[in-house]
């Protein structure tokens, strides 16, 4: 019984993450509802006001302001579970992290998974494309399409950084230590997946959930999927179009997947040999300290 409570603990993230996001989401809604009574005109009905309401719901700037909002509480919440809990959030040791062949790794997976993922989505929308048509809706709705100042800095910066705290930081730590890696790593990024609340964007964060959840479990840090996380969205957000060209061709349609299998693999294999290096002078300096002693 004991085991299976620790097993179902590692589910904890995952509802935390949401119950913050409605604790968030209620305050700022209810402003703005306030806001859309104040500024109806006197002769206005409650059905003019709720249109007016709901519309400011569906604002970029309503879903890029509870986004930051949420992200920021979570990462000051997840942030201290994962300090506190597996001491880990050392802001001065982050070069230490790092190596030119981790560094190397991350910059050919950014490419890499971009295209590879690209080819998962076309699977999916080829399986039910009214899947990618919700998406593609949800998205516009939202205003998503617009890369303002506020969406930049959630997309980019604090998302990343929430996401990695909440699922590989938290989720995956914890669940390593009741399942073997495999089954762990499946476990966060379907939780990944999940917490994305629609199909194609559920599909492409489990995939590339299961590679950050390698980098984490070789490096034995966050900062390598912090740093790859941000620069994955990064080139989502502002450059993916761009270096797709001629897709629609059945040679650079191959050349593309081609391309992004050969750098996800050269990028594994180089963040792995970064990993082993890292690991191998931590082993020694241990030794050396014990001997020491």
């Amino acid at each position: 019984m004991k085991k299976i409570g620790r097993i179902l603990f590692c589910f904890l993230p995952f509802l935390l993450a949401y119950a913050i996001q409605i604790l968030v989401s209620i305050p700022i809604t209810g402003i703005v509802f306030l806001d859309a009574i104040m500024k109806a005109p006197q002769n206005s009905n409650f059905w003019d006001m709720y249109m007016d309401f709901a519309e400011s719901l569906m604002n970029q700037n309503f879903t890029s302001v509870v986004s930051l909002f949420y992200s920021a509480s979570v990462v000051i919440v997840f942030g201290f579970w994962y300090q506190k809990k597996f001491h880990a959030l050392d802001m001065g040791s982050i070069p230490s992290h790092f190596n030119p062949m981790i560094l190397l790794g991350l910059l050919l997976l950014v490419p890499g998974l971009q295209y590879v993922t690209s080819y998962v989505v076309s699977l999916t929308a080829a399986i039910h494309p009214q899947w990618l048509e919700r998406y593609e809706s949800l998205v516009e709705t939202a205003g998503l399409t617009d890369a303002s100042l506020l969406l930049v800095i959630y997309a980019v910066i604090i998302g990343p950084i929430c996401e990695e705290l909440i699922y590989r930081g938290v989720t995956l730590a914890y669940a390593e230590k009741e399942m073997p890696f495999f089954l762990a790593n499946f476990l966060q990024a379907f939780l990944f997946g999940v917490y994305h609340l629609n199909v194609i964007q559920g599909v492409y964060a489990f995939f590339i959930g299961l590679f950050f959840g390698y980098i984490f479990h070789k490096t034995k840090s966050i900062f390598p999927t912090m740093l790859l996380h941000i620069c994955f969205n990064c080139w989502g957000l502002f450059a993916n179009e761009n270096f797709m060209y001629k897709s629609d061709t059945p040679f650079f349609f191959l050349l593309w997947f081609v391309l992004g299998v050969v750098l996800t693999v050269l990028g594994l294999l180089s963040v792995k040999k970064g990993a082993d290096i890292l690991n191998r002078k931590a082993e020694a300096k241990v030794f050396t300290n014990s001997s020491d002693i």
